[in-house]
C-alpha cells in the first residue's frame, strides 16, 4: 500500500473508501455471528462500531470532495 501523504486527492479519496468498506464488512459480519448465537450487547457494540467507521470515512472524504467541485 502506497503511503497515503503521496496520493492524489482523488485516489487517496478511493482508498479511504475501499479501505472503510472493507473494516465495515468485517464488522457487520461480527455483528450477525454475534446475533445468531445471542450475544445481543456484543451485537449491540458492532453496530455502533459499524456506524462510527461509516461515519468517519464520510467526515475524511467530504472536505476532498468539495475541493474537488471548487
Amino acid at each position: 500500500m502506497r503511503n497515503a501523504q503521496y496520493l492524489t486527492t482523488p485516489d487517496r479519496t478511493a482508498q479511504i473508501l475501499r479501505e472503510s468498506s472493507i473494516v465495515a464488512r468485517a464488522i457487520a459480519r461480527h455483528r450477525r455471528e454475534a446475533t445468531l448465537q445471542g450475544r445481543t450487547e456484543e451485537a449491540r457494540e458492532m453496530e455502533a462500531l459499524y456506524l462510527g467507521v461509516s461515519s468517519m470515512a464520510l467526515e475524511l472524504i467530504q472536505p476532498h470532495q468539495q475541493s474537488d467541485v471548487a
